[in-house]
């Protein structure tokens, strides 16, 4: 599968440029597990661009049992094994998509909690930085500036509903043992990496407010009035 080598345009390299080389910021990660705010640190209708809107879904939180079930295999309870295994606990998802067609079809944020900073590095590295992603699909590194304890990004295509191909862009970087994901839907050929670095840096905006305290509850997302909505494949919903 080829990926467009246009996908890192004058916009990123511009960003690489002036990107601050880090905010010298460490994070704990000695408190415990239901003391990490995720919820707080996702991304907001105000961080994507207008157009989208947030997809109403019944629970936010995704522990590994209904993690696992996005992944579209036979054996979810095999999947779910991995994900343990990796030092997966939980993750929270907010999703914002748009009927109609547009340059990005969708945009995703996931912050998820590891065991410890060892596997959350693991993750970003060799797991597809834990989003739902076909594990036969091929991918394509981009560059991305120093966010958080790390970052790194990869452009997959993949087949949605009703036999649609799109491109998945990911950037994913690391605050401790949360390794936060934006995920960015759009057609093979408008991708934007310049966008997923600068919605990746408005998360991490969020993320150091609820390092610092400065964010003392959850972000309230929109919640699902009937049925139960939940991401779709590549935590991202299908249209």
């Amino acid at each position: 599968m080829y990926l467009r080598a246009t996908a890192i345009t004058f916009g990123v390299l511009l960003l690489l440029a002036t990107a601050a080389c880090g905010n010298g910021k460490t994070y704990t990660s000695t408190k415990g597990d239901d003391e990490y705010d995720l919820g707080a640190m996702a991304l907001r209708t105000g961080d994507v661009p207008a157009g989208l809107e947030e997809v109403p879904l019944d629970d936010h939180n995704f522990d590994n049992e209904r993690w696992a079930g996005l992944f579209g295999q036979e054996d979810p309870a095999n999947k779910q094994k991995q994900l343990e295994a990796q030092g997966r606990l939980m993750g929270f998802v907010t999703a914002f998509s748009t009927p109609q067609l547009a340059k990005v079809l969708a945009v995703t944020s996931v912050s998820t909690l590891y065991t410890n900073d060892a596997a959350a590095r693991e993750s970003a590295a060799k797991y597809a930085c834990g989003v739902p992603l076909d594990d036969k699909a091929l991918t394509t590194d981009f560059v991305v500036p120093k966010l958080g304890d790390g970052a790194n990004g990869f452009l997959a295509e993949e087949t949605q509903g009703q036999g649609q191909t799109v491109v998945q862009t990911t950037l994913c970087f690391r605050t401790g043992r949360i390794l936060h994901a934006v995920q960015q839907t759009s057609i093979p050929g408008t991708e934007d990496v310049a966008l997923s670095v600068r919605l990746a840096q408005r998360m991490l905006a969020h993320v150091d407010e609820t390092f610092d305290g400065k964010t003392t509850a959850t972000a309230t997302p929109a919640a699902a009035s009937t049925g139960s909505a939940a991401p779709g494949k590549s935590a991202t919903p299908s249209k």
